[in-house]
């Protein structure tokens, strides 16, 4: 399995965690992106990952590896785990990368799914 440790400090943005409830209230509006860094089977084996959720590893986001729609760095980037620190590292990398919103969801998928919002494998 991945790792889930922090790394990093910021430089130039911040990222910041967010309640569950914060996290609902942004999921599908426009030019918010939410990403997962766990793997597929990872994801697939355990809480399954946010519907719309983009699949990218904290090594590709620390490494610049975005996919094209993240040209955009006006995007408000919303990361999220199982628990929380992956996310927190991938939120740090996308920071450091520019974005100027990014946050992870404290608790990750699984205080969304304690929450009642679903999620799909």
């Amino acid at each position: 399995m991945a790792s889930c440790a922090n790394a990093g400090t910021v430089e130039n943005s911040t990222a910041t965690a967010i309640t569950v409830a914060e996290a609902k209230g942004y999921h599908g509006r426009a030019g918010v992106e939410f990403v997962d860094p766990r793997p597929a089977d990872v994801i697939a084996a355990t809480t399954g990952k946010i519907p719309g959720a983009r699949l990218i590893s904290v090594e590709d986001v620390e490494a610049g590896n975005l996919p094209p729609v993240f040209a955009d760095k006006s995007l408000h980037v919303v990361t999220t785990c199982m628990a929380g620190p992956m996310a927190r590292r991938a939120a740090t990398a996308f920071a450091k990368a520019g974005f100027g919103r990014v946050n992870w969801i404290e608790g990750g998928t699984t205080a969304w799914v304690e929450a009642g919002h679903p999620t799909v494998r």
